[in-house]
């Protein structure tokens, strides 16, 4: 009898930890409207590394519960995930970088990790608006500390929060065209093409090989990337 309630247990427990990997009961696949971002570099060099020979694409991928960017590069060898819990409020950064895969689960109401918010950020519409990337966008003036620049969003579809994972949380419409700050790294994304598709739910769970780390741990991970020592 003993025996079987041991099973019991650790077939349970088995359950128990499988479920805290995944966040959500979802079936196998959902439709997600992705988007492909092409990234240019506001400045020729990230620390210590010239920006010419970073990833030129980010693939993001919006869903009603979730959404997920990717930034990949060097073979396969480097990759950056966002993974946004829309409904809970929180953002789990992935990051493998040459076979070392550790992440980061983030606080309700967290930015990701080695994501730099400015501290000071103020928006307002423009009225301008353009298509970028084939969707209809809203031109927003950002001002961000002392500077000045503008972002766009797009009505042509919607999901909850969707820019949970930028320092633009308050804007209530997916970014077709924005800027955003990684570590040393500083981006110019805009929309180069998007479509919807259906992908399988596993995307947003942890693979079982990441190991999990601290925000300070993960945040001295990504600093080193852009360094030489």
């Amino acid at each position: 009898m003993s025996h079987k309630i041991h099973l019991s247990f650790l077939f349970l427990l088995s359950l128990l930890l499988y479920s805290c990997r995944r966040p959500i009961a979802l079936p196998e696949t959902v439709e997600a409207h992705y988007i492909q971002y092409n990234i240019d570099y506001l400045e020729n060099m990230a620390g210590d590394i010239p920006t010419r020979i970073l990833p030129g694409k980010m693939e993001s991928w919006y869903t009603e519960y979730f959404v997920v960017t990717k930034i990949e590069g060097f073979f396969n060898q480097f990759s950056l995930i966002q993974i946004a819990d829309l409904k809970h409020k929180k953002v789990i950064t992935l990051l493998n970088f040459f076979g070392n895969k550790v992440y980061y689960e983030g606080e309700k109401g967290e930015l990701p990790a080695g994501i730099i918010a400015p501290a000071q950020l103020s928006f307002r519409t423009t009225g301008e608006r353009s298509v970028i990337g084939g969707l209809n966008s809203e031109q927003v003036e950002v001002s961000a500390n002392e500077e000045v620049f503008h972002i766009y969003f797009t009505k042509d579809f919607s999901v909850p929060r969707p820019n949970l994972s930028t320092p633009y949380g308050a804007i209530e419409h997916p970014l077709s065209d924005f800027r955003i700050q990684l570590s040393y790294l500083k981006m110019h994304l805009s929309c180069n093409m998007n479509e919807s598709r259906m992908i399988e739910s596993e995307i947003f769970m942890i693979p079982e090989e990441y190991r999990p780390v601290t925000r300070p741990l993960m945040e001295e991970i990504i600093n080193s990337l852009f360094t030489k020592e």
